[in-house]
């Protein structure tokens, strides 16, 4: 469970071109030198068949582990995880697991933080 985030950004789809355009959005919304929450302060939570493209086998694994290394926590939901047949070994670098992925969407509204839907 994260304590940091302030933006959170939630992504369940499993369409490649949706997918890509959350990304988008991602690097725009930290390279926005008028949002004043950095990046470090940003997580990204990935639930449903979208946990795909958070494997090291995904063509969009590179830009998954950029955003990391820019200090964008991304969290894979460990229940999709299981239901989809992959293990935390699989992932990504730099990506996290959290055990339910709605339960951290949950959890962070409750604490105030914004909430973002992509796509």
């Amino acid at each position: 469970m994260s304590t940091r985030s302030s933006i959170l950004v939630h992504v369940s789809t499993d369409d490649i071109g949706e997918w890509q355009m959350a990304l988008r959005n991602l690097v725009n919304l930290v390279n926005d030198d008028s949002v004043e929450t950095p990046p470090e302060l940003m997580e990204v939570v990935v639930n449903g068949p979208g946990v795909r493209f958070l494997l090291e086998s995904s063509p969009e694994a590179a830009k998954v582990t950029r955003m990391a290394e820019a200090g964008v926590e991304i969290a894979a939901c460990a229940n999709s995880l299981d239901r989809f047949d992959h293990a935390a070994q699989e992932l990504a670098t730099g990506v996290t697991t959290v055990r339910s992925g709605v339960a951290e969407v949950v959890r962070v509204q409750q604490r105030g933080d914004t909430y973002l839907k992509l796509p």
